[in-house]
């Protein structure tokens, strides 16, 4: 399964928060209805990319090539910050895993090591950390598989100090949790927040399937889709087949679930062990939930300095981006990516159990948009292709219908983030602000690169889109450009003074827009 390596928070830690406010049937019911969702996203990004398939092209040239060149930059630099943002959040699951809530030194010692692991194994040449990501992927199956196995063996009465539970927890304390007020009401809003909590375990599954099938060697047309899809499906058994076994091992109304009502708490998997008094197996469990949590930090790390170096190489960042080892490690990108792991350290100044809902609030507004802004671009690639009367294309049976779906749930769900924290029985500003805080960031993103290139809210029309490929294009840029410096008496780009080169760099990201503004491809 081409996206293993990023599973680990969503099913160990996040789910226990979900079901603590949701119940074990709302907890479900969300990873249900999520699976859908992201269904529709990898089919409406798959169907894009087995038309067109580029190295970079899911996470980069797509978005300007069917949207715009201001939401193509903008979805750029939205993916490249929600990605580098989860090395945080994983670094902060991993102390609330071990129990570290309370600020101290300690945390401080635990976060330091953790980044630098995940940073080491970053330096490794390509091929070592696609081996050494292999090695976690059969850690974490083992560990998912033996979890599920002890799920069975508990709840059928398979352990001496724990009698049969079967459903037990179905009935008590119940399916269906209340949140905020009593009722209907209060089940209806249970499930609600629990699909809002349970998100952040699917959130890049469309982005990292499809971007994984695209670089894979025997990938073609035909089959990049095809493998999206299967990716998808076999991600989203695993993932119910998860929550059904939390929901049956552990009770919703367990504090530890969610450090007395602090924020994030122990995982369910482990207070169910530790109940059932199994020698030394909770530490193992917490040994490998930590290990999970590292593993997909240096995932998640991978990608965004991927995708950094992506936005710089193919001329919507700046050239320094481009840098790399002798061993080809894009270290300028890595060392920019490895600064977002600073906000782990907020959990020295409060509990990490909040910085971990500081965390997930943020980087879950950030993935709806991201969603919602790849229906738009596919939306907008249909009707080209079919302005242009194409030729047939890898087609899925759920689009354009999909598509629509996944608008209307992707705007709706952002809003609903922070809707919990409005109640002034449980008003609160700092996860109010965290909750929102990625729409404006993404608002600044798509204005600020309309306010640079001065061209208002225009967008391409299918016409408008050049299909030469894009090194032809960088080509016969280049060409221009030594017929404008032979024409100007200017030197070659090596002898200009030190302060263009600099302008020039800084410029990089909006250049190529300017080039867009007159009919070229990105």
């Amino acid at each position: 399964m081409a996206i293993i390596p990023t599973i680990g928070t969503g099913v160990f830690i996040a789910a226990g928060q979900a079901l603590a406010v949701g119940g074990p049937a709302s907890l479900l019911i969300s990873y249900g209805f999520i699976s859908i969702l992201v269904y529709c996203m990898t089919t409406a990004v798959g169907e894009i990319s087995a038309h067109r398939p580029d190295r970079n092209g899911t996470l980069i040239r797509h978005g300007y090539k069917y949207g715009s060149q201001s939401l193509g930059f903008s979805m750029g630099y939205l993916r490249w910050y929600s990605l580098a943002m989860m090395v945080p959040f994983e670094i902060t699951t991993a102390t609330v895993n071990i129990g570290l809530w309370t600020p101290s030194p300690t945390v401080a010692v635990r976060v330091s090591l953790m980044t630098a692991v995940m940073i080491g194994f970053n330096l490794l040449p390509e091929r070592m950390f696609r081996r050494s990501e292999s090695v976690f992927t059969g850690l974490k199956l083992t560990v998912l598989s033996g979890l599920l196995i002890f799920s069975v063996v508990l709840t059928s009465g398979g352990v001496p100090a724990s009698p049969a539970r079967g459903f037990g927890y179905w009935y008590n304390p119940g399916a269906f949790a209340a949140y905020l007020t009593d009722g209907s009401l209060g089940r209806f809003l249970g499930v609600l927040q629990c699909l809002l909590r349970s998100t952040i375990a699917f959130l890049f599954t469309p982005e990292l399937s499809i971007s994984r099938a695209e670089g894979a060697e025997s990938s073609t047309h035909s089959n990049i889709l095809r493998k999206a899809q299967s990716d998808n499906i076999q991600l989203s058994v695993l993932y119910l087949l998860a929550v059904l076994a939390i929901g049956v091992v552990s009770p919703s109304n367990d504090p530890l679930l969610t450090n007395n009502g602090t924020g994030a708490g122990f995982s369910p998997f482990f207070l169910a062990i530790q109940q059932a008094q199994i020698g030394i197996l909770p530490n193992i469990v917490s040994l490998a939930i930590l290990v999970s949590s590292v593993s997909s930090g240096r995932s998640f790390l991978f990608a965004s300095s991927q995708q950094l170096y992506s936005l710089s190489e193919s001329g919507h960042g700046p050239a320094i981006f481009k840098r790399r080892t002798n061993w080809g490690v894009p270290y300028v990108a890595l060392a920019t990516s490895s600064l977002f792991a600073g906000f782990a350290f907020l959990s020295m100044l409060t509990s990490s159990s909040i910085v971990f809902n500081w965390l997930l609030h943020f980087i879950t507004t950030s993935g709806y948009l991201s969603w919602l802004c790849s229906c738009i671009v596919y939306l907008r690639f249909r009707r080209m292709t079919h302005v242009r009367d194409a030729a047939p294309r890898p087609k899925a049976w759920i689009q354009p219908y999909g598509a629509y779906f996944g608008i209307l749930i992707c705007i709706l769900l952002p809003l609903m983030n922070g809707f919990s924290f409005v109640v002034p029985s449980n008003f609160n500003v700092s996860q109010l602000v965290t909750a929102y805080m990625g729409i404006p960031a993404f608002l600044i993103l798509y204005l600020g690169h309309q306010l640079m290139l001065g061209i208002g809210l225009r967008a391409y029309h299918p016409e408008d889109i050049s299909l030469e490929p894009v090194e032809v294009r960088e080509t016969q840029e280049n060409q221009e450009g030594q017929e404008t410096s032979e024409a100007t008496g200017e030197g070659p780009s090596g002898q200009e003074p030190w302060w263009k080169k600099a302008k020039s760099s800084a410029e990089s990201p909006f250049r190529l827009g300017r080039h867009e503004a007159e009919g070229s491809e990105v």
